[in-house]
């Protein structure tokens, strides 16, 4: 009986223990990336109308991935810059709506040698893959952001200005020697706004 017991008892934690794991779509240094541009983007952000004026920024139009976090980071500006941020169009002296052109990654790799490579073997198409054969190789990932707007009076339509596209970008660079000795920024950390010189950092 007490054997059983322990058995029982055993399963019972082991049941207890298991885990699940999700797979998002991007990693956390994809997701950073596009982050840390977002803010590089809306550095310094003012509108053509004057400081304290009440604004309501629509994002219907604002179309991406990560929007929702690039709408807080242009909401943050404004406040910063002076602009009172307000629920409705019905308490805005001005409607500041929104526009993405991008917001996304750039990835760039150059090779001194042979890049990896998919090649035809017969008529069917099949291929065969042919993995990199390379001296040196540096691979950039970069977070690119690149938002505008434009005013107008709320109750009129009336147009008060515009904002010309703000641009912002974030780099990371990692280097590859004889396709084994790897340097340079592999991740980003959270928080980080700065990745420094990566030759400097192995």
């Amino acid at each position: 009986m007490k054997a059983c017991a322990a058995v029982g008892l055993a399963l019972l934690l082991g049941a207890c223990a298991s885990t699940s794991e999700t797979n998002p779509s991007r990693t956390a240094t994809e997701q950073l990336l596009v982050a840390r541009a977002a803010d590089r983007a809306v550095e310094g952000l003012t509108l053509p109308i004057p400081t304290g004026s009440r604004v309501f920024v629509d994002d219907a139009w604002f179309r991406a991935e990560n929007a929702a976090y690039a709408v807080s980071a242009i909401r943050a500006a404004l406040s910063d810059a002076g602009y009172a941020l307000v629920a409705s169009r019905a308490e805005a002296d001005a409607v500041f709506e929104l526009r993405a052109g991008a917001l996304s990654l750039e990835q760039m790799r150059r090779v001194v040698g042979l890049p990896d490579m998919r090649v035809p073997i017969n008529d069917t198409f099949n291929v065969v893959s042919i993995p990199e054969l390379s001296i040196y190789s540096r691979r950039d990932r970069v977070g690119v952001a690149e938002f505008s707007g434009f005013l107008y009076e709320p109750k009129t339509g009336a147009p008060l200005g515009a904002v010309l596209p703000m641009i912002g970008e974030f780099r990371i660079r990692s280097h590859k020697l004889l396709m084994i000795v790897a340097w340079g920024q592999q991740s980003v950390d959270p928080g980080q706004r700065d990745p420094g010189d990566s030759w400097r950092e192995f």
